[in-house]
This record gives C-alpha cells, sequence and structure tokens, in this order.
C-alpha cells in the first residue's frame, strides 16, 4: 500500500527554506531533506562542507551542522596559522580577573585590552578554547583578535565580578537558553543576567 499523502524530501539544505538556520542535526537532514551538502576543504584540520544548492558553509560539531558565518573562513586560516601562547604577564593579570566556564566550557573573563598597535577596547572578553573560532555565538562579537596581537590586558570597569560569575555559573535553565542570575543594585533596582560565565 502506497502513502499518497507522503511529503515528497526536497533537495538541498535546511538553509535553502529556511534562511539564517544556525545549526541543525544530523538526522534531521537524512530524515527531511535530500542532502546536496558536500565536503568542500579541510583547514586545520576541520571539514568544511558547502550546499551545492544555496553555497551555505557548514562544519559538523558532534552530531550538528554548524553554519559557518561570513568571514569566519578568514578567521579559520589565521586561527590555523597562528601558534597562539600567551605570555606570562597577559596570564597574570588574567588570574587577577578570574576565569569561568562559558556555556561550551571555553574559559573567559572580562576585560579591558590594548593591542599592538595601540588600539584600546574597554569591553572584551579573553576566550580559551581548543575549538575553532567558527559558528553563530562567534558572530556577536564586533571584534576578534588572537591574544598574539593583545599587548595589554586589565581589569574593565564593565566587567561583573569574578564572584559573581560563578554563583552565574551554578543557574539553572528556566526555558530553553534562559539561565537567570538576579542581582540588585544599591538602589534596590533587580537586574537579570542571562547565561553563565559572563
Amino acid at each position: 500500500m502506497f502513502n499518497l499523502f507522503r511529503r515528497k524530501k526536497k533537495n538541498g539544505c535546511p538553509n535553502c527554506y529556511q534562511k539564517d538556520i544556525i545549526s541543525f542535526g544530523t538526522d534531521y537532514l537524512e530524515n527531511k531533506i535530500i542532502s546536496l551538502i558536500k565536503l568542500s576543504e579541510e583547514i586545520g584540520g576541520i571539514k568544511i562542507y558547502k550546499c551545492e544548492k544555496c553555497s551555505t558553509q557548514f562544519y559538523i560539531n558532534g552530531n550538528m551542522y554548524e553554519r559557518i558565518i561570513e568571514g569566519q573562513i578568514e578567521l579559520l586560516k589565521m586561527w590555523n596559522e597562528k601558534n597562539l601562547n600567551c605570555t606570562d604577564n597577559l596570564k597574570s593579570e588574567i588570574e587577577k580577573i578570574g576565569l569561568t566556564n562559558d556555556w561550551n566550557l571555553s574559559r573567559i573573563a572580562p576585560c579591558k585590552i590594548e593591542l599592538n598597535d595601540g588600539q584600546k577596547f574597554e569591553f572584551a572578553t579573553i576566550k580559551f578554547s581548543n575549538q575553532p573560532p567558527l559558528g553563530y555565538h562567534y558572530s556577536t562579537f564586533k571584534n576578534i583578535f588572537f591574544i598574539d596581537e593583545v599587548k595589554n590586558i586589565s581589569e574593565s570597569e564593565y566587567g561583573i565580578y569574578l564572584k559573581i560569575r560563578n554563583e552565574a555559573e551554578k543557574a539553572e535553565e528556566k526555558r530553553m537558553g534562559f539561565y537567570p542570575t538576579i542581582l540588585k543594585t544599591k538602589e534596590g533596582k533587580k537586574i537579570a543576567l542571562n547565561g553563565r560565565g559572563h
């Protein structure tokens, strides 16, 4: 017996039909779409895939296809060519600020930085990770610099104290992606932080 109401699978990738897809499971691809995603290149051991229909690029993280945001291939190539080491002076300053875990178990700290070329950024995040600089979460940063471009690191007046960041790591998920930590200002105003490792 034939199922006349069974939907015909579409060709391509999820991004062909719903723009701005961030990620999707390998099982979703197998069940819903006739995949036109093919291996296109490998950079530093990271396999880059590309949809032959819409040209969207992806990499696989566990059992998920993660969309590569515009400009990240160049960033990945730079990352691959560097031998990144943190100097003792920078390590000392980072230890004073204190590192906490990010949502993906990278180690992060809020700080102020000065680059080798003299540029200064009052509101920055130092991130230590073994993972490549790919994926949607990196697109939330206005600028991305590697540690070998950083001359000085110091505490930022905009950074949240380590004690509060440590407490935020214990926050429970109240709904999907929402891990609130409630702060109370000196004036009695309540502020909700979302996420671990702010």
